[in-house]
């Protein structure tokens, strides 16, 4: 316990320090030079205490932390992509005309903007799950429910 209390005095004292530093620094009118070190050195005595205080050491193992894509974002990129490449195949077949390769890629990507379109609308309708009443909710899932057991028969 006399170890502990020693060191938050340890540190508290040099928190007061840093502060009283850091307060000299930034309210009084010493030249940049001065003011820089007095920063510099608040700094470095908060990142020298910080060091030995044991916050979080093993919390990448206990965090699982994930990130999910904009789907919009995705979506309007790929619509952009297409585009780019739908006026240089533009461009190309005013001028000379398509050769087969182009044809081909031309064919690629009006598939791909049909598929995009269909996956952005299912996208959608699932997304208006969420904005549906919670009766008419439950009436559309007791109909999914009669209708699975029937077929299960």
């Amino acid at each position: 316990m006399g170890a502990l209390m020693a060191k938050k005095i340890r540190f508290d004292v040099r928190l007061d320090k840093a502060a009283a530093l850091h307060e000299e620094a930034s309210t009084t009118r010493p030249s940049k030079l001065v003011r820089r070190e007095a920063l510099d050195e608040a700094d470095s005595i908060i990142e020298a205490e910080g060091s030995l205080v044991d916050v979080n050491r093993n919390a990448s193992s206990q965090i699982d932390v994930t990130y999910l894509p904009s789907l919009h974002g995705i979506f309007a990129n790929v619509y952009t992509i297409i585009d780019s490449e739908m006026r240089h195949l533009s461009r190309c077949s005013s001028s000379t005309g398509l050769d087969n390769l182009q044809s081909r890629h031309f064919g690629v990507l009006t598939r791909s903007i049909c598929q995009i379109a269909q996956l952005e609308m299912g996208i959608r309708e699932q997304s208006e799950v969420d904005s549906i009443p919670d009766d008419k909710l439950k009436e559309l899932v007791s109909r999914a429910y009669k209708r699975m057991h029937e077929e299960g028969k």
